[in-house]
């Protein structure tokens, strides 16, 4: 099902144990969004001890808020549907503790079809797994911010995590689950000269870049109920949202984000000549309104082309397993990354 791992001899588990305060977890997972937080739950859960390490300075992912001063802006996962019977019931959860509501049926015009907003921002969500992983479980996960993972290596009995920039000793672990985008996870099993059978058909998936614009205004701009307009084919904005009528902005702050195909064109350009492209069909949005502060979120894999039909790949079973999951599995977006994170943490349990 998998290659045979090759054991990268610039590592030495004598030389470099992995000491890193605590009990050495069972099971590493790179990446602190909903995919990585919720296949630490199930893991934990289970009776696992689980390290999530992320290279941000916070979870989320691409559930994602900034702050412009007063004003807070979603610019990653605008909102997120639900079909699936499991993250149904993990949403019901969500709606019971006040971290998410439904913001509309559709945008435009009604479908019938909820699609659902977080009070305090997209990244209220993982803020609020986090914290749910800390108090639920008798033996929570441990979560470690701003440390990159560079390799993921091979040894006879384990597998060792390295660290960009040496912040970090390796971690040893049974098993690895990494929630990176699909390139950057091959990218560090080819710096532990790991390889996996599995390689051709993750190379197949491609990631669409988006930049998003990021605005804060003087007044409302008056987009179109429910402060948001969604238009798939726009060759310069796909998605264009008000974040104080969305609710989670004290100021008038709008996220434009533009299509594909521009957000490709443009992703070379310093930030002043995007902004300089786009001005004025930016400003065909705003009602008169005034921009205060402006800012450019440049998102490299913001979503899969076509994602991967399955919804987890193991990369390699010895000498544990070796998964790859994420929103780049099982349908993209938000609900695919917590049905592949469920998903890929059974599997580890069952590998062993």
């Amino acid at each position: 099902m998998s290659g045979e791992p090759t054991q990268n001899p610039a590592w030495n588990p004598a030389r470099n144990p992995a000491r890193n305060g605590s009990q050495s977890p069972d099971c590493l997972i790179v990446g602190a969004g909903l995919a990585g937080l919720t296949a630490a739950r199930h893991l934990a859960s289970a009776g696992r001890t689980v390290l999530i390490v992320d290279k941000a300075k916070s979870v989320g992912g691409r559930l994602a808020t900034r702050r412009i001063g007063a004003a807070r802006l979603d610019h990653g996962a605008q909102f997120f549907t639900v079909r699936d019977p499991a993250f149904n019931a993990e949403v019901e959860t969500w709606v019971t503790d006040g971290v998410v509501e439904v913001w509309c049926h559709g945008f435009g015009k009604s479908d019938g079809h909820p699609r659902f907003r977080a009070l305090e921002g997209m990244n209220g969500i993982a803020k609020y797994l986090a914290e749910r992983l800390r108090t639920d479980l008798l033996r929570p996960p441990t979560i470690v911010t701003r440390a990159e993972a560079n390799a993921i290596i091979a040894g006879p009995e384990h597998w060792a995590v390295t660290y960009e920039a040496s912040r970090r000793v390796p971690d040893e672990v049974q098993a690895v689950i990494s929630t990176a985008p699909i390139p950057q996870s091959l990218r560090l099993l080819d710096a532990g000269a790991t390889t996996s059978d599995h390689r051709s058909e993750l190379e197949a998936i491609e990631y669409n870049k988006v930049i998003a614009v990021l605005a804060v205004l003087d007044r409302s701009p008056r987009l179109p109920a429910p402060g948001a307009v969604q238009q798939p084919d726009d060759p310069t904005f796909t998605f264009v949202a008000d974040n104080h009528d969305k609710g989670i902005s004290k100021l008038p702050a709008v996220t434009f984000h533009c299509s594909h195909r521009l957000s490709d064109e443009l992703w070379d350009l310093d930030d002043g000549r995007i902004l300089t492209h786009v001005h004025d069909k930016l400003r065909s949005y705003l009602g008169g309104a005034a921009v205060q502060q402006v800012q450019i979120k440049r998102w490299r894999f913001a979503g899969p082309v076509s994602s991967h039909p399955e919804r987890y790949v193991t990369a390699a079973d010895r000498p544990g397993p070796l998964v790859f999951a994420g929103d780049g599995f099982a349908g993209a977006k938000v609900e695919g990354a917590f049905v592949s994170g469920l998903a890929a943490a059974q599997a580890v349990l069952d590998a062993r």
